[in-house]
């Protein structure tokens, strides 16, 4: 007797699919060669039946709608990572561990506050530098107007969105916790720490943005109307010398471009409060 096909439930299938279709997606690298993605390569990698898939999407073009809104929303770069992976937080903890005497001070909790942006944020840019998923989300905000129509568009978009609201949420709670160890304020009532969550973030994405284009073109031949050598060389350095900044006890420290500029947009919208009493502050002389 020939045996059966798998019964599958049609929601795992659509599953599959979608994570299958995300699989070749982060292979590819590049929203726009979603457009020319091929059901059955799909199908066959996710291994469901072909009559289920047709069911569930008479059309290809149906398929990549919904393929595109759940590599935007729940299939996402955003979706299932932490703002700070686990190695990012362990070197925070270590930090404030092995410095822990410096909460006394105000000068203190600033070389701190300084320590802890240096690393994480540079960590931040190199994972966003090298990181395939976030590329692909990062081209599917940029092509997303001149790919999609109508309503696909419209869903493309409040998944991006939604995507990027969690991101925003998930750094603000970080600066929450790390307000109540150094003691941050907003500089003004208006300013809020969705504010310093938004522009620091958008910051870093946006160097790191630059840094993917400037690595692809380093190497490439120069020509009519081409950046030149120097150029790009000039561009890298910009962006991934060493520049110095403030360490943690008064000597200078080697900080990322992006990590300064991040450091430049915290100090723009807080500051430490002279009167915050956290774990380790002194009391101020009467």
């Amino acid at each position: 007797m020939t045996a059966r096909p798998e019964r599958v439930p049609a929601e795992e299938v659509r599953q599959r699919m979608l994570d299958a279709g995300r699989e070749l997606a982060d292979e590819v690298g590049a929203a726009l060669t979603i457009e020319h993605l091929r059901l059955e390569e799909v199908i066959q990698r996710a291994r469901v039946p072909r009559s289920s898939v047709y069911r569930m999407w008479a059309y290809r073009e149906d398929y990549i709608d919904d393929l595109l809104c759940h590599l935007a929303g729940g299939g996402s770069w955003f979706s299932d990572r932490p703002v700070l992976d686990p190695k990012t937080l362990a070197d925070i903890t270590q930090i404030l561990s092995e410095n822990a005497a410096l909460l006394g001070t105000l000068e203190g909790r600033r070389a701190l506050l300084c320590e802890i942006a240096r690393v994480t944020v540079t960590r931040n840019y190199v994972g966003l530098s090298e990181s395939t998923p976030w590329r692909l989300h990062m081209a599917l905000v940029a092509t997303l107007g001149s790919t999609r129509t109508g309503d696909a568009r419209k869903r493309i978009a409040a998944a991006l969105e939604d995507s990027q609201r969690r991101s925003r949420e998930m750094m603000v709670n970080v600066l929450v916790q790390l307000s109540g160890v150094v003691g941050l304020r907003p500089r003004h009532p208006a300013y809020t720490l969705d504010h310093m969550a938004l522009a620091g973030g958008l910051l870093v994405q946006c160097l790191a943005l630059r840094n993917v284009q400037i690595q692809a073109a380093v190497g490439a031949p120069e020509g009519p109307g081409m950046a030149s050598a120097s150029d790009t060389a000039l561009v890298d350095g910009l962006l991934n010398d060493p520049v110095p900044g403030p360490g943690l006890h008064g000597e200078p420290a080697e900080w990322t471009m992006a990590a300064f500029a991040y450091l430049g947009v915290l100090d723009a919208f807080m500051e430490l409060d002279p009167d915050f009493k956290g774990p380790g502050s002194q009391a101020a002389p009467g």
